[in-house]
């Protein structure tokens, strides 16, 4: 099971929460565990947990696992988050839940057109020879999402090779707004982007099924580095012409109280 939880977050002075404050709240979860729970939890990394700030203040994170278990009770019930100097107040919260990674192939089977739309809702770098790569390739968009895809859902791992040159042969950008900046991570500015792109895939039915079904995924992984620190959250539309957001778009209208639940 994989559950997304949206808070949307306010300042005292209404001012915008910057998206590398994410870091600090992925601190100030841990803070709220025994120690010897928060280290393990760290050390398994984006295998259970992603999370980052998007548009409107909204805080988006991804739990399965065990920071399901952990973090899942502190996020239904969070009223206000103390962060050494500044408080924020949740204002509105919804969460949103997938019973099993199975409902994201049946998505993807259910997707019309070859189109999509993916918006890179907070700053997204990739990591390729060690160095920073600022544009979002088809190559290293795939390769990450299939490696989060076998780390979060190992009972459907996707490890053909021939499969996924098969795939970067078919997925191309077509067309792009993107704007490069930096993300603040302790000692560190990393080099990234944000925007959005668009992609035509000319793929067999199968593979254009697990392709779509890769992209229904997205919103919960997140794609490329540091996703468990505030980057690489996104949010897809997918099928040409369709005019709607299949999945994890913080444009969903939140709705009011602690108890606010909506499942898929």
């Amino acid at each position: 099971m994989i559950v997304q939880y949206k808070l949307r977050l306010a300042l005292p002075d209404n001012a915008p929460v910057p998206s590398f404050w994410a870091y600090r709240l992925y601190a100030w979860l841990l803070s709220r565990l025994p120690g010897e729970t928060a280290e393990r939890l760290h050390t398994l990394g984006q295998r259970t947990v992603t999370q980052y700030i998007g548009r409107g203040c909204v805080w988006t994170v991804n739990l399965s696992g065990e920071a399901l278990e952990s973090f899942g009770d502190i996020l239904a019930d969070v009223t206000q988050i103390d962060l050494h100097t500044d408080r924020l107040t949740v204002t509105e919260r919804q969460s949103v839940s997938v019973e099993r990674p199975e409902e994201f192939l049946l998505r993807g089977r259910a997707v019309s057109g070859r189109r999509a739309e993916v918006c890179f809702a907070a700053p997204t770098a990739f990591k390729q020879a060690g160095r920073y790569a600022i544009y979002p390739r088809e190559d290293l968009l795939l390769q990450s999402l299939l490696a989060k895809w076998n780390e979060i859902c190992p009972a459907y791992s996707l490890n053909d090779s021939d499969m996924l040159e098969e795939l970067k042969k078919g997925v191309h950008i077509v067309d792009y707004n993107l704007r490069t900046s930096r993300f603040p991570l302790k000692d560190t500015a990393i080099p990234c982007f944000s925007g959005r792109i668009f992609l035509e895939a000319r793929l067999p039915a199968v593979l254009q099924e697990l392709w779509n079904a890769l992209l229904c995924f997205a919103p919960y992984s997140g794609v490329g580095i540091k996703t468990r620190l505030g980057m690489g959250g996104v949010e897809v539309r997918l099928g040409q012409g369709s005019g709607r957001t299949e999945t994890g778009d913080s444009r969903l209208q939140l709705r009011e109280g602690p108890g606010a639940q909506t499942s898929r």
